[in-house]
This record gives C-alpha cells, structure tokens and sequence, in this order.
C-alpha cells in the first residue's frame, strides 16, 4: 500500500449532503460480497457471514439474496434487529451465562420460526441456556461449542477433554448439539498473508483435534465452522470445514490492505469529511473520534495514524488525531482548502460503522441511496 500513489486514492467526490457521513460504494460492496461467496461455493462450504461489520439489515439481505446460509451476530440485541429484518437463520457468537441475556432472542426466534444457533465454551453456559429453552420449547434452537484456536478470548482447551463434557452436557439436557466453531482472530497479528494462511492450518488442525476426540466420544455428527476474514481471504478453505464466517470481508478497510488482503480499489466504506480549519500545523476536518472512532486497528494490529484522507484527485494525509469531533490531519506542501472535501479510509471499519445511524450507498453513477445502520446501538 503506497500512500503517494495518487491514482489508488483518486475517487469522484460528490458535494450533495452535510459531512460527515459513512459512504458505501455500492459497485465495491457488490464485488466484495460476490467474491467471498464465489470462494465458498467453489469449495462447497457454506457462508454464514458475520454482520457486526454492517450492522446492515440491506447488506445482510444482499448477502443472503448472493447465497449465505444466514448470518452470525454478536450480541443477542443484534440477533433481534436481523430477526426483526427478516433473517431467519441466525448464529450467537457470543456466549450466554444468563437465561435471560437471550428470553427475548428465543421468544422472537420461535415467534418467526427463525433457526437459532447459541454457542457454550463451559458447563455454566450450557445450564443458562437449556434454562432459557425451557421457557420457549418450540424454539428450533441449537448449540455449538467454541473452541479456543489462539486467540485465547473464549472457548474450550482444545488439548483437554471439556468439549467432551459440555457435549455430554447439552445431551443430558436435551439440547441438540451443532458442532464445532472457532475465530482466529489472532490472524491480524500475524502480519502478512502467508502467516496468516499459517494461522488458518493451525486452526484446522486444532478443529480436527476436537472434532476427533469428540466423535471418538459418539458425537459423531460434528460439523465446523471458522470465522474470519484474514484467514478466509488469505488460505484455501480445507476440506473439512462445513461452515465459514468472516465479516470484514463485505466493506474492507485499511488494516485488510496493510495485511495484503486487499487492494485500496477493494475498500468500499470510507467517511466523507470536510477541511474546516488550517493552520500552521494542521488541517482539521469535521470528522473526530465520535465519527471514526479511536480504533487502530484489531487483534494486534497498531497503526501510526487513524486513518488515511484523500482528497479527489488522490492526494492523501494521515489523520494523525482526533479529538471528539475533529480530526487532525498532517499536510506538507499541499495545504487543502477550508471547504474541501476529503474521503478518509478508516484503520477498521467494523468500529465506524457502529459509530453513525445510517450510511450513503453510492453507485458509479453519482446516485445515491441512505440505508440505516440497523443494529447500531446493539451492544447488550
């Protein structure tokens, strides 16, 4: 990613709303979206893409209309807002300790005759959730362990034998067991593509791991299922995986293009902003961190600044701090115009999405459309 190439950067900039806003370039959305389904077709797995990037009812229903299975959320308030927008087949990664963390998921899920996936990685998640099952038994709700494949945030030891006793578990408590799933989120640290390709065999062999130990224990039917968009677009889909889930795959974003996963022609949200100061140190644009969010990236990923701005002809400055509302850009010789429009590329863009309610989607053409950011706020 070279930030003097001008002709990478270099975007039509429309002058027809206030700043700043999310804008979502429709053709790129498309071409992102086509790509990764393309990917798990060919390898015969199913798409069940993670939606916490959108936070989009419109793209998920772009996704599902292109052909993923259904959708994985990651707080049950989320879940709600898909169900609500029609989804009806939905997987919880996140883990339940509290019946009524989900009484209402289940309650909706039952209501639409949505397919609900939970996931429990210890006994006390398993109980939690067969308790809330029993207030909706019509429900058509199963349960997947999460195995922990180093990232160490949630899930079982795969070297132990707890995924034994958690599938037992969900037996005992008439449950019915759906598999295994994992995210190697660690994968953005891992610096490059072939690293990363590295983390998605060690993932693999990890599931494998688990999976063997747990038909072995007569758990025979065990599919998997991984999540993430590095190792998704960085490695082939192995044989034995049933189920992908990547999310930043749809919009793409800075730290995807310092990983070499993706070109700046990929990206497809970036945030409209405009010079509203400049002085001898900066140019300041209306766009700080209530817009972009203080995010340098995820997983063990640092970058210098917050962001790169472009302006039309693709000349770029990094934002190289905000405050809440204002963003403070580094300019040497090429000193931009109070008035100007830039167009910032953010470090992560699952971050500035959750950020605004609703974001432009701009076709090639000039027209634009607002969509809502559905699950904005979503966060319990």
């Amino acid at each position: 990613m070279d930030i003097n190439d001008t002709q990478q950067w270099q975007r039509p900039l429309i002058d027809d709303r206030l700043t700043p806003y999310i804008e979502v370039d429709a053709e790129r959305l498309e071409q992102n979206l086509l790509h990764m389904q393309r990917k798990a077709s060919v390898a015969g797995v199913a798409l069940r893409p993670h939606i916490k990037t959108h936070k989009s009812v419109w793209i998920a229903q772009r996704q599902i209309a292109s052909g993923a299975q259904g959708v994985t959320v990651s707080k049950p308030s989320e879940g709600i807002s898909f169900i609500q927008g029609g989804v009806r087949d939905v997987l919880l990664a996140y883990p339940v300790v509290q019946p009524q963390s989900v009484a209402e998921l289940l309650r909706l899920a039952m209501l639409h005759q949505v397919r609900l996936i939970l996931i429990a990685d210890r006994l006390q998640g398993v109980a939690a959730i067969a308790e809330a099952s029993q207030q909706q038994p019509e429900c058509e709700l199963a349960v997947a362990i999460k195995v922990d494949v180093g990232l160490h945030r949630i899930g079982v030891n795969p070297d132990t034998d707890e995924a034994i006793l958690i599938a037992q578990a969900l037996q005992d408590k008439g449950l019915r067991f759906a598999g295994l799933v994992s995210h190697a989120g660690h994968a953005y640290g891992a610096g490059n593509a072939a690293a990363i390709a590295d983390v998605a065999r060690q993932e693999t062999a990890l599931m494998q791991q688990v999976q063997a130990k747990l038909q072995a224990a007569g758990f025979t039917d065990c599919p998997l299922s991984v999540g993430s968009t590095p190792t998704a677009l960085a490695a082939d889909i192995a044989p034995c995986i049933n189920e992908i889930r990547p999310g930043n795959y749809a919009l793409l974003d800075l730290t995807a293009c310092r990983l070499g996963l993706s070109h700046v022609d990929q990206l497809a949200m970036s945030v409209i902003t405009r010079v509203v100061a400049v002085n001898d140190h900066f140019a300041i644009v209306d766009a700080g961190s209530k817009m972009l969010s203080s995010d340098k990236g995820p997983h063990g990923t640092n970058a210098s600044g917050f962001g790169i701005a472009a302006d039309e002809a693709g000349h770029t400055y990094e934002v190289t701090k905000l405050s809440e509302e204002h963003g403070f850009l580094l300019y040497q010789a090429r000193r931009p115009e109070v008035g100007t429009l830039l167009r910032i590329f953010p470090n992560h863009s699952c971050a500035v999405m959750a950020q605004s309610d609703g974001f432009v989607l701009r076709h090639a053409s000039g027209h634009s459309e607002e969509h809502v950011v559905s699950a904005r706020g979503n966060f319990i």
